[in-house]
């Protein structure tokens, strides 16, 4: 029992003993663990507090600091930690303080590397293990042995301006152990690190990746050399061992690696490819047999590259997405990087040896080699059957959403430089073949179902030839037939086209149907889009971008479509019968042709300019139209007086219409421009409001139904506001004179003339029942003059004979004016539009 109780004071003695030892002498040893740390890091350093456990990480103690700032060489922030703990031997109480372990926790660090190679970042003042400090008398008795460091929760940054390397992403923890100080030594590396993404001269080559990272890495401080033995890296079901050697050198790195993996799958290893050139392959859910081998030699720096070598073979495979209707099986795909040697030092190469399965129960085979990455010198080769389902997957995400149906390669073959196919004046070098046939083809784009039943694509080196290729998109059914060259060049235009590429075509369009403003859509954002640019914001750049592919698309095409099409349309304006021709040049569509439309017939030419905005300009011959369908599908011209409602007749007329569009594609109204001469013969106003105030003129019934012999006249649309030049009208109810303007905002500004003397008779007989026109007169036996001004709702009519009689002398320079423009727009004699003579008095 006493033995018993010995034992128990010895041991509350070993306990009590530290505890004391922290509580006395813990201050002065945290404040010189910083101190040393100030000494040997050479570096500022900032701490807001420090204190020692004893407990924290028993049996060792711990020097915690708090809110640790550490400033790089260069001044920046290299470091900024919530804790710094370093871990002491209990020795360190009663002798000399040696740190063993560093935890840095919950920050951030910031590594720098500038174009020279230097960095912000550098580990000085470590002692080997066994080894002793070497005599200071300035220096605090403080050792720095430390065989372990470990970080937890950190945010990191690397930016190497020499390599253009940029990475950012967490550290969620990663532990090294070695002997730090030592010339050499083995280091033990684990952990685990999220990449938000890595890029390099401005291609991101990962992004969003979780890594695994386990190594043993021979540190040789003499040489500056690392040497993997190995490093194995995890990511999904990937497993990669490296092994193999890096060395620092001045201008970059000196790379000896090997790479091998025979785990995983081929998304883990799509997952790896830059995010600009793997699109939405990342979606892809892959099964099959995965090898990977690869090397790395020669020097990493600002302006040369190792060479690289590896093969990548997967074989029995299936490749699916819960996205898009993919459906490969049997699946065998072998690639290969390869350097090869030549007269000029060699060139790095890749290419797809073979490309093999059953996509959605079709065969499909591609070869492709790309020699020289530097200069590609490509050839591509493939038959089979390609479903387009695939297609979202292949382009990456964009406009085209999904696919069904096939498109049948049958010997396409491409071969040449990368360089020639990008100039039409050099892809005579390039040489092409084979024949591509569209099979039940669908696409969704930009939320709407575009249909190629059928049609063929035969590739003969610059030419190509299109045969009877049908597109039915929303309210369009056309069909396609003619050749066309360039089109390799223009596949790969760049969003500049600044290699001046051109489609330059001779076809013929023929079709059931064909609505413009629809195709026009098909280039603009989706409902979803708009709403999400709207909620964040980005309208403008939105619409940016679609005036920029609206633009590019039509700066590639230049040449002429012989059209023929049963039915076709514009917002509410309807045609049939067009025979016509399309000539497209860069950002520009000339449409000339004659057209059924409005009971009677069109004759149209103009342009349609696809520019920052989309402009219209264009000369309308209107023969025998309805006028009442003229008005109704011309949406009554932004005013709301004479509508299609009031107006029956037909109608002959000369028009120039010029408007732009804004991006939303809705007519500017502001810039909107028309020139007319108009006929209207044998027509009748209904219900037209305005006459009501002239009732003490007119009987009940002339109010309803008035007829009239023509409306012939001049106007001018410009600054939302219609002109009226001074016309003469010869109705059953009253003979008038009128001229003046109506805003586009409903104001009105009327001048009229009424033959009083004439309507007044008129009232006193009988009301005629079939509404003869009563005889051509100005002027009657008095005549009576009025404005009629204000907005639409609240217009006030005044009797004001100077004023009209001083506006009907201006309209006339205006109808001149207009007469003489429509002359020259239309390169023919336009007479003036002229009333019936007027009529003599009857003895």
């Amino acid at each position: 029992m006493r033995a018993l109780k010995i034992t128990g004071i010895l041991l509350l003695v070993l306990i009590l003993i530290p505890v004391i030892a922290v509580s006395f002498f813990g201050g002065p040893i945290a404040k010189a663990v910083v101190n040393s740390l100030n000494n040997r890091l050479q570096t500022e350093i900032k701490v807001a507090d420090y204190d020692v456990s004893f407990w924290s990480n028993f049996p060792d103690l711990s020097v915690n600091l708090t809110d640790v700032e550490v400033a790089g060489s260069d001044g920046s922030d290299l470091l900024m930690a919530e804790t710094l703990s370093c871990l002491l031997d209990m020795g360190s109480l009663f002798g000399k303080i040696r740190v063993d372990e560093i935890i840095v926790s919950d920050g951030s660090l910031n590594l720098i590397v500038d174009v020279d190679g230097n960095s912000n970042y550098q580990l000085t003042g470590y002692t080997p293990i066994g080894e002793e400090v070497p005599a200071d008398p300035d220096a605090e008795a403080t050792e720095f042995a430390i065989a372990d460091a470990r970080f937890k929760n950190m945010e990191i940054s690397y930016r190497d301006a020499q390599l253009q390397v940029y990475l950012n992403g967490s550290i969620k923890q990663l532990s090294f152990n070695g002997d730090f100080g030592a010339d050499e030594y083995l280091l033990g590396t684990d952990g685990l690190i999220d990449i938000y993404h890595l890029d390099q001269e401005g291609v991101r080559y990962l992004n969003q990746q979780s890594l695994s990272l386990e190594a043993q890495t021979k540190v040789d401080n003499v040489r500056n050399a690392y040497t993997f033995a190995p490093l194995r890296v995890e990511t999904g079901d990937l497993e990669l061992s490296i092994v193999g050697e890096l060395t620092p050198t001045q201008d970059g790195l000196l790379t000896d690696l090997r790479i091998e993996s025979q785990s995983g799958s081929l998304e883990d290893v799509i997952g790896l490819i830059p995010p600009a050139y793997a699109g939405n392959l990342g979606e892809l859910e892959t099964r099959g047999e995965l090898e990977l081998t690869g090397s790395l030699s020669g020097e990493w720096t600002g302006r040369k590259y190792p060479k690289m070598d590896g093969q990548l073979i997967f074989s029995d495979g299936r490749v699916g997405s819960p996205r898009m209707n993919v459906g490969a099986k049997d699946l065998n795909l072998r690639a290969r990087f390869v350097y090869l040697d030549g007269p000029s030092g060699g060139v790095q190469s890749f290419a797809i040896e073979e490309l093999t399965g059953l996509f959605r129960g079709e065969p499909f085979a591609m070869r492709l080699s790309v020699e020289d990455l530097n200069d590609p010198k490509i050839e591509l080769s493939a038959n089979g059957s390609f479903p387009l389902g695939s297609l979202p997957a292949i382009i990456g995400e964009g406009p085209i959403t999904a696919g069904e149906g096939f498109m049948r390669i049958k010997d396409l073959r491409v071969a040449g430089l990368y360089e020639d196919m990008l100039r039409p004046r050099r892809m005579g070098k390039v040489a092409a073949g084979g024949s591509i046939t569209f099979e039940d083809g669908e696409i969704t784009l930009n939320e709407n179902k575009l249909r190629f039943p059928s049609g063929t694509l035969e590739l003969r080196n610059n030419e190509m030839e299109l045969t009877d290729f049908v597109f039915e998109g929303p309210g369009t059914e056309i069909s396609f037939t003619g050749k066309a060259t360039n089109l390799i060049p223009v596949l790969f235009a760049d969003s500049l086209n600044t290699n001046d590429a051109e489609l330059i075509f001779d076809a013929r369009l023929t079709g059931e149907s064909f609505d413009i403003d629809e195709l026009i859509k098909l280039s603009g954002p989706t409902e979803a889009e708009e709403e999400q640019a709207a909620a964040e914001g980005k309208t403008d750049s939105l619409r940016a971008k679609t005036v920029a592919r609206r633009v590019l698309i039509t700066d590639l095409l230049r040449g002429r479509f012989d059209a023929v099409v049963e039915e076709w349309n514009y917002e509410k304006v309807e045609g049939e019968n067009f025979r016509g021709q399309l000539i497209f040049s860069p950002q520009r569509l000339e449409v000339t042709g004659i057209t059924d439309a409005m009971k009677g017939r069109l004759e149209v030419d103009g342009e349609v300019y696809f520019q920052e905005l989309l402009r219209v300009e264009g000369r309308v011959k209107a023969l025998s139209i309805d006028a009442e369908e003229f008005f109704e599908q011309g949406e009554n011209f932004g005013q709301e007086v004479l509508t299609s409602d009031n107006i029956e007749g037909k109608m002959n007329a000369n028009l120039w219409i010029q408007t732009y569009f804004t991006p939303e594609n809705e007519m500017d109204y502001e810039k909107l421009h028309v020139l007319a001469g108009v006929d209207i013969a044998n027509g009748e106003l209904n219900d037209f409001k305005m006459l009501e105030n002239f009732a003490f003129a007119l009987k009940a019934g002339d109010l309803e139904r008035v007829r009239f012999t023509r409306l012939r006249n001049f106007f001018e649309i410009v600054d939302e506001t219609i002109y009226i030049p001074r016309m003469f009208i010869q109705s059953s109810a009253a003979n008038l004179e009128i001229s003046g303007s109506h805003s586009f905002n409903q104001y009105l500004d009327y001048f009229i003339k009424v033959n009083a003397g004439q309507a007044i008779s008129n009232k006193i007989k009988k009301h005629d029942d079939e509404l003869e026109i009563l005889p051509a007169r100005r002027n009657g036996f008095f005549n009576l003059y009025y404005t009629v001004k204000g907005p639409l709702e609240t217009f006030e009519v005044e009797s004001n004979k100077r004023a009209v009689k001083d506006d009907f002398s201006r309209s006339e320079y205006r109808k001149e004016r207009v007469r003489k423009q429509l002359e020259e727009l239309f390169s023919e004699p336009i007479e003036l539009l002229e009333a019936a003579a007027e009529t003599e008095d009857e003895g």
